[in-house]
């Protein structure tokens, strides 16, 4: 069976897993970790632009899937990174790039002023949006059971390049397309290394980032979804004062 099958099975699959009595799941927020994973993959499923980014990731596997090998023969002719460069999307997107989010995360809530509870739910939700990632992951990679290039096992899809675009997109929710694209720009570095250093194909990336990013996304909505607002009325010299606090 070729990969697209596995994709389109996967698909399939995914799709009725979540859709079965999706019209049951509750809407309001909740403080249970269950609950949060549960509606992070609801949202990663059914929100509309997470629908088109995974399609096109799935179309994008398909057809990379035709160059597989003449990509993976011009990376061992010509290369496609410095070493230094391999070395760093490498480490970045199996070591240090969690670390480099939570890190932000509790700097600059600490610079603004966040109180430790908001602080430890951007924790919470950046964390569950990985370890939910690497499930997925690692459920297509057992799944699939896919060949590396270089002989390895457990190729499709990648997960330096899964986990990479999950960080990007929860940065990018967080703190902005200017974040955002650094972060994308170090998830892109590691897709490319793991192809230069002869790890993955192009189709194992190029689903892992749509993977990623889905991901990612769905878990944000989840988090922004969840965060309670309160509404105060302050007296002042000139009447009401409307207040919200997220």
């Amino acid at each position: 069976m070729t990969l697209k099958w596995y994709i389109l099975i996967f698909i399939t699959c995914f799709s009725a897993i979540l859709g079965k009595n999706l019209s049951k799941l509750e809407q309001k927020s909740t403080n249970k970790i269950p609950d949060k994973v549960i509606n992070g993959f609801k949202y990663s499923a059914t929100d509309r632009m997470n629908q088109f980014i995974f399609t096109t990731s799935v179309l994008a596997a398909i057809g990379g899937y035709q160059y597989d090998q003449k990509v993976k023969e011009y990376s061992e002719r010509e290369g496609l990174l410095s070493g230094d460069l391999a070395r760093a999307g490498d480490l970045y997107g199996g070591a240090l790039g969690h670390w480099i989010l939570w890190t932000t995360i509790v700097t600059h809530s600490k610079l603004k002023g966040e109180s430790k509870k908001e602080v430890w739910a951007k924790l919470e939700f950046s964390a569950l949006a990985l370890l939910s990632n690497a499930f997925a992951t690692y459920l297509l990679k057992f799944g699939v059971g896919r060949e590396r290039p270089n002989n390895g096992a457990l190729s499709f899809p990648s997960g330096h390049t899964s986990h990479s675009f999950t960080i990007a997109a929860v940065t990018n929710e967080l703190y902005g397309w200017k974040a955002g694209t650094v972060a994308y720009l170090m998830a892109t570095l590691s897709a490319v290394s793991r192809i230069h250093d002869n790890k993955h194909y192009v189709s194992d990336v190029v689903f892992g980032a749509g993977l990623g990013t889905v991901i990612g996304r769905g878990f944000s909505i989840q988090y922004h979804k969840n965060k309670e607002t309160h509404v105060y009325l302050f007296p002042t010299n000139n009447g009401i004062s409307l207040h919200l606090i997220f």
